[in-house]
């Protein structure tokens, strides 16, 4: 039996790793003809997977909601009466993406715990230590192991790589959320339970 080599577009005929591209595109708002010169596929190859990705997110998105014959309809607002030249059969999925996008800015933060026993994390925990030094983008906190407590009796404390406990784990929370990545996150995750 042959195995799949795309575990998120079921029959593709593209590598997950190009798909993961688009969606990533997709998720930068980026246009059609933008994303095809960054990646080797065709302008409707791009298009047609842009607008499966529309429809996923009305199928099986966060929402089950009707709003194409709505008189108030709740995104309007934001992306006018066209967005990009849509034609009107397709305003409600750009309608519904743009809530998707807004939703998963505020529910879709990067979190990770990595083991400060195991190098490869503990390389990785360093590694965004020292960016975030310059970006102050996360919060990263030393979670003690059972039965440790720190200087001020707590089961947790800031990280510093210094006097990092070997049986602790490292939780990194961001807290200045990048929404296009928040929303790829929710993408990822969305294609991964339910495939193009």
């Amino acid at each position: 039996m042959k195995k799949q080599k795309n575990r998120r577009y079921r029959n593709a005929k593209i590598s997950e790793y190009k798909f993961k591209k688009v969606v990533w595109f997709f998720a930068q708002n980026l246009t059609v003809r933008e994303a095809a010169k960054r990646i080797k596929l065709s302008e409707p190859t791009i298009a047609n997977i842009y607008m499966r990705l529309r429809m996923k997110l009305k199928t099986n998105g966060m929402f089950n909601f009707q709003i194409a014959d709505a008189k108030e309809r709740p995104a309007q607002a934001i992306w006018g009466p066209k967005h990009r030249g849509a034609p009107e059969a397709h305003k409600e999925l750009h309608e519904i993406e743009t809530i998707s996008r807004i939703v998963a800015a505020h529910n879709f933060r990067y979190v990770e715990k990595l083991k400060v026993s195991d190098p490869e994390q503990w390389d990785r925990a360093v590694q965004i230590y020292l960016s975030n030094r310059k970006t102050g983008r996360y919060n990263m906190f030393e979670l003690l192991p059972e039965g440790t407590l720190s200087e001020d009796g707590e089961k947790q404390r800031q990280l510093d790589p210094s006097e990092a406990n070997p049986n602790s784990i490292i939780l990194i929370n961001e807290k200045m959320v990048d929404p296009n990545a928040a929303f790829f996150r929710y993408l990822w995750q969305l294609l991964l339970k339910s495939p193009l």
